[in-house]
C-alpha cells in the first residue's frame, strides 16, 4: 500500500507542482508593508484635556484605510516629545520596515533640546536596518508657538543629514477652522496630514501602494 501511495504521489500532474512552486514563490516575495507610528497627540488624533478625546478617524486608522496593504502599529502618546521619549525609545525593538517619527510640537512648546533627541532616534532606527520617516511639525494657529518654525527647520535638517525621508507636514494645506484648539487638528486637517504621510510610504515602498499608485521602485 505504501508503494502505491508513493507512486501516486510522484504521478501527480506537472501543473500541480508548478502551482505549488508559484504559491511558494509568491509567499517568499510578499512585500514587507509594516509601519510603526511614534509621536504625540497629533499623531494619536487626540485633543483637549482628556486622553479619551479623539477625532473620529485617528491617524493610524486613517492610514490603514488609505493604504490597506500596510500593517500599522500605533505607539503615539498624547503629550509625548522626542526629548522625553528618547531614553525608552532606544531600548525598543524595531520590527517594522518603516518607523514614523512625529515629534517636535511638545519639544518646541517646552523648549526641549529637540535636535539631539530626534537625531538619536533616527540613528537608532537606521542602525536597526529600518527606514525612518520624519514628519516635521504640523501647523498651529498664528502666534501660538513662537518656536514652531525653528523646530520644523531642525526636523528638516536632521532628516536631510541623516538620510531619513521628510514628509513635510508643514507644507500640508492649513485652515485655522480645521483646528480643535490652537494646536490640535480636527478631522479634515488630520486626514490631510495622513494623506501626506501615505505618499511618503508610497515613495518608500511602491509595491505596497494601491494599484493606481504603484510605480517601479527606485534603483
Amino acid at each position: 500500500m505504501q508503494k502505491h501511495r508513493r507512486a501516486a504521489w510522484h504521478a501527480l500532474p506537472s501543473f500541480f507542482w508548478l502551482a505549488l512552486m508559484v504559491r511558494a514563490g509568491a509567499a517568499m516575495a510578499a512585500p514587507d508593508c509594516t509601519v510603526a507610528l511614534w509621536g504625540d497627540s497629533i499623531l494619536h488624533g487626540a485633543f483637549g484635556a482628556s486622553p479619551t478625546n479623539r477625532i473620529e478617524e485617528p491617524p493610524a486608522v486613517a492610514l490603514q484605510r488609505l493604504r490597506p496593504a500596510w500593517s500599522v502599529a500605533d505607539f503615539s502618546m498624547p503629550g509625548d516629545s522626542a526629548h522625553k521619549r528618547l531614553p525608552s525609545f532606544v531600548l525598543q525593538p524595531m520590527p517594522t520596515r518603516v518607523v514614523v517619527l512625529q515629534y517636535g510640537i511638545n519639544d518646541a512648546g517646552n523648549r526641549y533640546p529637540y535636535e539631539p533627541a530626534l537625531r538619536a532616534m533616527v540613528d537608532y532606527v537606521k542602525a536597526a536596518g529600518k527606514t525612518p520617516v520624519v514628519t516635521g511639525l504640523s501647523q498651529v494657529k498664528a502666534g501660538r508657538m513662537p518656536l514652531r518654525d525653528d523646530y520644523d527647520a531642525v526636523a528638516r535638517r536632521v532628516a536631510k543629514e541623516e538620510g531619513a525621508l521628510f514628509a513635510d507636514w508643514g507644507a500640508v494645506r492649513f485652515d485655522p477652522a480645521d483646528m480643535a484648539d490652537d494646536v490640535h487638528p480636527l478631522q479634515p486637517y488630520s486626514t490631510r496630514l495622513v494623506e501626506r504621510l501615505a505618499l511618503a510610504l508610497d515613495d518608500i515602498a511602491p509595491e505596497c501602494a494601491p494599484p493606481d499608485r504603484q510605480r517601479p521602485s527606485r534603483p
